[in-house]
Formats: structure tokens, C-alpha cells, sequence
């Protein structure tokens, strides 16, 4: 097993899973839920803490968590609990290599994720207080409706879970969604975008940083609040222009 491996079993242990490395499975309960791919290839050097927690958490949402199907459900009736969820492209990768070992359909029971630039993408779940499930391609296929409108009602129910101080430097409600509510940019500091967009950064799930119109982001202490949360997504600073983020490089070591 060799480095990335094993600090990935590392990280699977802290939540009750092992992992085989021989015959590529995660055993959780005495049960083996096969993997087609570790996904630890190609890794991201200069976040290899954040790109394992990706790999990590999706195996354990796949595996506990798997996103379920609801026949006959409209978006009206999913919509009531339906909340964005900010992570690392790799999650998805690794999601659906848990889908694709059981056997299942990408066009039905694969990760929905819709891309936010800059590695990242947003994924979508159903929050019912105590758990949440991500949401699978074929639930949102069967609502019938576009990706900017589904992306459109979670992001209403993101702005109006909690409010937002126009001012702030950095969001840290800490309720899992922080780091989403960098697509919120738009709404609650609108007034910080200029013709060059506005820097922000998601270093970790609980934390958002906005900065000033104009005005650079502290990259150390970006990358201080990457170093030290539980849960990591980036060390890097982004420029939001335009719904979406463009990546720019916060370290070079």
C-alpha cells in the first residue's frame, strides 16, 4: 500500500470503514462494496490533504449515504429541502466509483454536480437535519427540470437558511455550508465585484473568505485556515466573475 493508500485508510478508519487496497473495496460492517478506481491518481499537490478528504468522503457517502431515487416526486416536492454542498471535483470521481463497483448506472444513481470552476463543483443533497444524502443524476432527470433551475432553488434555500452580513470579511456559520455559500457571491456581496470580479476562497467546509472590490485576499491566512480545518477543500484564493470562479495559486512549495 503505498503513501497515498494508506493515508487514505487512515482517514477511512476515523468513520468506521477499512479499506483493501488488492482487490479494491471499502468494508464497512463485515460488508465489501467493491471500487473501480481509488482515485488517488493525479492527485493535487499542493492540496493532497483536501484531495484525500474528497476521496474519503465520497466512498463514506456512497457507502452510508447512498443518494436515493424517489419515483413520482416533482422539483416542488424535492425543492423543500434541497441544499448545495461545495466540493472537490475528485468527490464525484470517487462517488461514482462506489456507484460503478455495485454495478449501477452514472445516468441514474451517479453524483449530480454541476462545475463551479477552479477543480471545484457543486454537488446537491437533501438535508433532514440529522443526515443528508447527495442527490443522484436520475432524481433531478425525473424532475424535469433544467440544471440552472435546480441549481437556482438550492441556492434560494442557501441564502434564506441563514443571514449573511453584506460586510464580512469571512462566513463562518458553521453548519457544513459555509463553503458553499461562495455561490452566493452574487447575492449577498454584489457590491464587492468589479469589472475584474472579487477574490474569495473555500479553504475548508466551514469557512468562506470574501474580499474587498479591488482588493487581494491575505493568501497566508487562507492558507493558515486550510492547514487547520476538519474537513479541507482549498488552499488556493479564487476570482468570482460571473457565477463561477477562475483558479489562482495561493503557494508555490
Amino acid at each position: 500500500m503505498n503513501d497515498l493508500a494508506q493515508r487514505l485508510a487512515a482517514l477511512l478508519s476515523k468513520v468506521r470503514l477499512s479499506l483493501d487496497t488488492t482487490d479494491l473495496a471499502v468494508v464497512w460492517e463485515g460488508r465489501r462494496y467493491p471500487l473501480t478506481d481509488l482515485c488517488l491518481d493525479d492527485v493535487d499537490a499542493r492540496a493532497v490533504d483536501a484531495e484525500l478528504m474528497a476521496v474519503a468522503a465520497a466512498f463514506d457517502a456512497a457507502v452510508k449515504y447512498p443518494g436515493r431515487q424517489a419515483p413520482g416526486e416533482d422539483l416542488r416536492k424535492g425543492a423543500a429541502t434541497l441544499l448545495p454542498k461545495l466540493e472537490r471535483a475528485r468527490f464525484g470521481r470517487a462517488y461514482d466509483a462506489v456507484v460503478l463497483g455495485r454495478g449501477g448506472d452514472l445516468a441514474v444513481d451517479g453524483l449530480y454536480r454541476r462545475d463551479f470552476g477552479g477543480g471545484l463543483v457543486t454537488a446537491y443533497v437533501q438535508d433532514e437535519g440529522w443526515k443528508f444524502n447527495y442527490i443522484p443524476t436520475g432524481r433531478v432527470t425525473q424532475w424535469d427540470a433544467s440544471p440552472d433551475t435546480v441549481h437556482s432553488v438550492a441556492r434560494s434555500n442557501l441564502y434564506h437558511r441563514a443571514a449573511l452580513d453584506h460586510k464580512a470579511a469571512e462566513v463562518t456559520l458553521g453548519d457544513g455550508y459555509d463553503a458553499a455559500r461562495g455561490i452566493l457571491i452574487d447575492d449577498v456581496f454584489f457590491d464587492r465585484i468589479g469589472e475584474s470580479g472579487c477574490e474569495i476562497a473555500m479553504p475548508g467546509r466551514d469557512s468562506l473568505f470574501v474580499g474587498e472590490r479591488g482588493a487581494s485576499l491575505d493568501r497566508g491566512m487562507v492558507f493558515k485556515a486550510y492547514e487547520s480545518s476538519k474537513y479541507p477543500i482549498s488552499p488556493e484564493v479564487f476570482v468570482f466573475k460571473g457565477h463561477h470562479v477562475s483558479e489562482r495559486v495561493t503557494f508555490t512549495d
